[in-house]
């Protein structure tokens, strides 16, 4: 073997290792991080309370201080 072929191996090799510990981080990257959760949030304007309700709810209940409240925009 020639020594441009010995280098080609080496960086073939070493490129094929990078490339699949990349998809492996990114496989258990998606696989155990949290989904976002399709809720929508309220902060009760009574008592501070942040709390989720159903997206086909528009105004909610507190479960605290029994307020009724607007969906929070961030």
């Amino acid at each position: 073997m020639t020594v441009g072929e010995v280098l080609f191996v080496y960086m073939f090799v070493l490129l094929a290792v990078v490339a699949v510990l990349g998809a492996w981080h990114e496989f258990r990257r998606r696989r155990f991080s949290p989904t976002p959760s399709e809720d929508h949030i309220f902060r009760c304007k009574g008592c501070a309370y942040v709390y989720t309700d159903d997206t086909d709810v528009a105004r909610s209940r507190c479960p605290q201080c029994g307020v009724v409240n607007d969906v929070f925009e961030f």
